[in-house]
């Protein structure tokens, strides 16, 4: 009876039975274990953790906690490795960080590329406690830790659309948008830690074991496939195929896996197997309303899907910039402000779409630290693949731990040639645990061997540095982020004056941040205070020099006043920043044809029409004016209703349409648009009723005289 535990005391006990990461001396094993708890909670913590207000920061600012309180412990504690040798992958990375510094010096904005360089220099750190402090026999706590919480997340995400409970979410996107902020960003953090999952399925001997392990598998391969993300699809099989080669390398023969006669290898296979079916037959439950699995799964390969048409642009515009750069890039942390003359008539006629990495990791490479950076990183990929050879042919090497990492780091790289792995914080932290844990593999330290502890007076003066490093660029934008989301959320009330107030209190904590200023000018601008719009604009110009929002602010403010140059001005500076700004365009046109420059004006709204598209009806309403101006209703008639097709809720251009179908001599068109207008907006009929353009139906038509009578709560009043 006593051998026969039951599974949920065995995994009561999964965390606790592995022994400490570290080797420490007796005095030092508080501070080891402590490193333990730490690295335990950063782990859990940056994909479990969730805030409506600033999801993104948030995480940061955990990690720029955590990462700082483990090297503290390491160094303090001497726990782990001694200084000497220094690890394999520490040189690339250190040099990476050098080369980011010395980009600072062609960043558009100083404060940005400080932002990414403490981000990154974080991540060092934890990169180095890790290599140094997880000696290779002592990582079970830290691959547990990581499984578990992978298993927690899936389970989260998964629950409400297979158990049918309603809980907090409506299903695994939901789950993940709240987890993590974006689709994308949760499939980075799947595709890190997997394969390990994978591994440590093929390696359990224990039933206990297989069933946590192979639960995690199961789970979390449903959840990936879930999120939609079809890179992601593609770079994890890119990640179990190096495991597998990986996992099998010590038996030489041909096809070795697939004549293994043991369950405990085919199994794994099966399980995934199992988990698409699974994924694919909770599809319509889980993801209603959604593009089908077979369609999802055939756009893959299709050149014209949505998502590989803003990556085309992307790409197509950070080619541009690597060119106009191609020595000494942009700087680090810059690449969004740098990219706006880049922007393509794709970006801008999808305005949903936010700019701020090229959706490549090797791109932003080079275009924010120019050749040395993208060299550099191809030294690190090669020092991995040379560690990772290294390390398989060691028989002392636990082979399930090394397959897990260097699959979970190929299907890393293989994403981040179509999204921004390293940029979110959950995938970022585990990139840097794995490339510690691969170099903490690589030890041979002696029995008696240990790291020496180092004196608190000379790890003070760091501390001092990191904490300041951490108020200015963790902490303090994460005040400022939490102060704007708060300021959105009175605006949608109403509360415009509150939500001023909250967007100052933004500024005081992160004076950089440009979206704030920017949210104050459009406030300024619905309540007539063009000078404070204005104002708003240049303060954000000198975060963000080459916005060219700011620059049509400022010359939307001044056509208000009245100020037409300066309005033209600054107009045409925007256009200097990109010329295919279509909202640049479009006001030109309206000054133009104020000045009676027809042609001119003409021009303008076909070009910001043609960058635009059906995205936007202001082109085709401008142009409609324009034409019905120039005496061509026709042609003044299609412009509307093409504007109207955009715009169906709008009853302003119903009313448009109306009138000329009038003019046209479609009196039964005229009489349905007007309908519609009237019923959008009861304020139409007061204006048709007085419009010349529907005098003629007015006296033939009893049915338009019907439509036109007022309502018995219609004041009467023209519009």
């Amino acid at each position: 009876m006593n051998e026969r535990k039951g599974l949920a005391e065995k995994v009561a006990g999964f965390l606790g039975s592995s022994p400490a990461i570290a080797s420490p001396a007796p005095k030092g094993t508080a501070c080891c274990r402590a490193i333990d708890i730490a690295l335990g909670v950063l782990i859990a913590a940056i994909p479990l953790v969730y805030s409506f207000l600033a999801p993104g920061s948030l995480k940061w600012a955990i990690l720029g906690i955590l990462a700082p309180a483990t090297t503290f412990l390491w160094l303090w504690g001497g726990c782990g490795r001694p200084f000497r040798p220094l690890p394999k992958l520490a040189a690339p990375l250190f040099t990476l960080l050098l080369v980011s510094g010395l980009s600072l010096l062609q960043a558009i904005n100083l404060y940005s590329g400080l932002q990414r360089m403490a981000f990154l220099l974080f991540l060092f750190l934890l990169y180095l406690t890790v290599a140094y402090a997880s000696h290779p026999d002592r990582q079970e706590t830290l691959i547990r830790t990581l499984l578990l919480t992978l298993l927690v997340v899936s389970s989260l995400s998964l629950y409400d659309c297979t158990v049918g409970v309603p809980l907090m979410v409506d299903g695994p996107i939901e789950m993940i948008h709240r987890l993590f902020g974006n689709t994308n960003y949760g499939a980075a953090y799947l595709l890190t830690v997997i394969p390990l999952g994978m591994a440590y399925t093929l390696a359990a001997s224990r039933s206990w074991e297989k069933t946590v392990y192979g639960t995690t598998l199961f789970l979390s391969m449903t959840l990936l496939i879930h999120s939609m993300v079809r890179g992601a699809w593609v770079g994890i099989w890119i990640g179990l195929w190096i495991l597998v080669r990986v996992y099998f390398s010590s038996e030489r023969r041909l096809g070795s896996f697939w004549s293994a006669p043991h369950r405990s290898q085919i199994g794994p296979l099966l399980l995934l197997g199992s988990a698409v079916l699974f994924a694919v037959a909770l599809w319509p439950l889980c993801l209603p309303g959604l593009t089908s699995f077979g369609k999802r799964v055939v756009s893959i390969f299709d050149p014209g899907s949505d998502s590989l048409q803003v990556r085309w642009a992307y790409w197509e515009g950070t080619l541009r910039l690597i060119r106009d750069h191609i020595w000494t890039g942009v700087g680090v942390g810059n690449f969004a402000l740098a990219f706006v003359p880049y922007r393509s008539r794709f970006i801008y006629r999808n305005p949903g779409v936010q700019i701020e990495h090229p959706h490549n990791e090797y791109l932003n490479l080079w275009a924010e630290l120019g050749p040395l950076g993208l060299l550099v990183a191809l030294w690190l990929l090669f020092r991995v693949v040379r560690l990772g050879r290294h390390l398989a042919g060691r028989a002392e090497v636990r082979r399930e731990v090394l397959a897990g990492v260097l699959g979970g780091l190929a299907a890393t790289a293989a994403y981040a040639t179509l999204f921004y792995v390293v940029h979110v914080p959950a995938s970022a932290v585990n990139v840097a645990i794995l490339l510690g844990m691969l170099d903490g593999m690589d030890r041979e330290v002696g029995p008696g061997e240990r790291g020496r502890p180092v004196r608190l007076a000379v790890l003070l003066p760091g501390i001092l540095v990191l904490g300041l490093l951490y108020f200015q660029y963790f902490l303090r934008p994460l005040a400022g982020e939490v102060h704007y989301f708060l300021a959105q959320g009175e605006l949608r009330d109403g509360r415009m004056e509150a939500s001023l107030s909250r967007l100052e209190r933004s500024l005081e904590w992160n004076p950089q941040y440009y979206l704030a200023r920017y949210r104050r000018a459009q406030i300024f601008s619905v309540q007539g205070r063009y000078q404070e719009v204005i104002q708003e604009a240049q303060e954000m110009l000198q975060i963000h020099p080459k916005s060219e929002i700011a620059y049509w602010a400022m010359g939307a403010a001044y056509l208000k006043l009245g100020e037409k140059p300066k309005a033209k001005a600054m107009f045409l500076q925007a256009l200097t920043v990109n010329p295919d700004f279509p909202h640049a365009l479009n006001n030109l046109g309206i000054l133009a044809a104020e000045e009676g420059r027809i042609a001119e004006a003409e021009a303008l709204f076909l070009r910001a029409n043609g960058i635009l598209g059906r995205s936007d009806a202001s082109p085709y309403i401008n142009l409609g004016g324009l034409y019905e101006r120039t005496g061509r209703t026709r042609e003044a008639l299609k412009m509307y209703e093409t504007a109207a097709a955009i715009q169906p809720k709008s009853g302003s251009q119903w009313f448009h349409v109306a009138r000329l179908r009038a003019l046209s001599g479609d009196p039964g068109g005229a009489y349905a648009a007007l309908a519609r207008a009237i019923e959008l907006d009861e304020r139409w009929r007061a204006r048709a009723a007085k419009d010349p353009a529907f005098a003629a139906m007015r006296e033939s038509d009893s049915q338009m005289r019907t439509l036109l009578r007022p309502s018995s709560d219609e004041p009467g009043v023209g519009y």
